[in-house]
């Protein structure tokens, strides 16, 4: 018994050690990194805080409607995260990304995550970058709710939806919430755990060694802050506003994957199949990979987007 109780005290020192080192190391290091971050994209202001826009592509005068890319919630440098598939486009097409406050390398602001707030953000910020509309809106998993309400709301800025496995609102299901798993693995990130790469992937594929660096430094500093924070809180009121739009009378084209196999996804293409049978102007495409698809299935993503966009031009 003895020696059991020494290993548990021997395992009780590391733990207590860890919980005491790991952050003074992770806040350490990001006030080291802070100067080394360099912003790619035009910061423009919003309500008195700096948001980022990365826009490439063909220019803007030749005739075809920009597309934006609206990240997924946690994404924490959206301009890296997407690019994989973006640079497969952008011969073709003008591409912006949006880097929502709290995301990549704009400010985090504190201002209210309510869907009508952040809709109101990205447009401002897209005019003061000096995009102009009608845009094709690119949203993965939780933006939809965005681009939803965008579409309904201003709906001569909204060409049509290009949707990354779209989180559309009965995909959120107050009863089965996940905001104590949400708290924390906030929690963990103030620790600095998602340094640790067995606890926290990065996607490097595609990306230079200085991009890799410049991401990895945003995903130290950006997972989970409190703007990201705030959205996932308040996400069920936010689909509960989005709900009673319905289906944007416009060209929808959706990828819906199945989550990779893992728990849940039979409900989660179920509530895409009910968004999209509400419209005839919707079309779904099933895929078989995780919800990163733009990871994935990027290729088959950008031929099925390049038709997509023929046929709305």
């Amino acid at each position: 018994m003895s020696v059991v109780k020494n290993v548990m005290l021997i395992i009780l020192l590391i733990v207590v050690l860890f919980l005491i080192v790991m952050p003074i190391y992770h806040n350490v290091m990001l006030l080291i990194e802070r100067k080394d971050i360099r912003t790619l994209g035009t910061l423009v202001e919003v309500e008195g805080y700096n948001m980022n826009i990365y826009v490439e592509g063909i220019d803007k005068d030749q005739g075809k409607p920009i597309i934006v890319i609206l990240s997924g919630s946690g994404v924490a440098a959206p301009l890296y995260d997407y690019k994989e598939l973006y640079s497969k486009l952008t011969d073709k097409f003008r591409v912006a990304v949006i880097e929502k406050f709290g995301y990549g390398y704009s400010d985090v602001s504190g201002i209210e995550r309510d869907v009508a707030t952040m809709v109101k953000e990205d447009r401002e910020a897209l005019k003061k970058a000096g995009e102009k509309g009608p845009y094709v809106l690119m949203p993965h998993s939780m933006s939809a709710l965005e681009a939803i309400y965008w579409a309904d709301t201003y709906p001569d800025e909204v060409n049509s939806i290009i949707g990354l496995d779209m989180a559309v609102p009965d995909c959120y299901d107050e009863k089965n919430n996940n905001i104590s798993k949400i708290r924390f693995m906030k929690a963990m990130t103030l620790i600095g755990i998602h340094r640790i790469p067995v606890f926290y992937h990065i996607n490097e594929e595609g990306l230079s060694k200085k991009e890799i660096e410049q991401l990895r430094y945003l995903t130290y500093r950006n997972a989970l802050n409190n703007d990201v924070y705030e959205e996932c809180k308040i996400v069920y009121e936010n689909a509960k506003t989005v709900k009673k739009i319905g289906t944007p009378d416009i060209p929808i084209l959706m990828f819906t994957t199945n989550l990779g196999g893992s728990d849940g996804w039979e409900s989660w293409v179920e509530a895409q199949e009910n968004f999209a049978n509400q419209s005839d102007l919707c079309k779904q495409i099933k895929l078989e990979c995780k919800h990163d698809l733009h990871h994935c299935e990027s290729k088959f993503i950008s031929e099925q987007i390049n038709e997509f966009m023929r046929r709305e031009e």
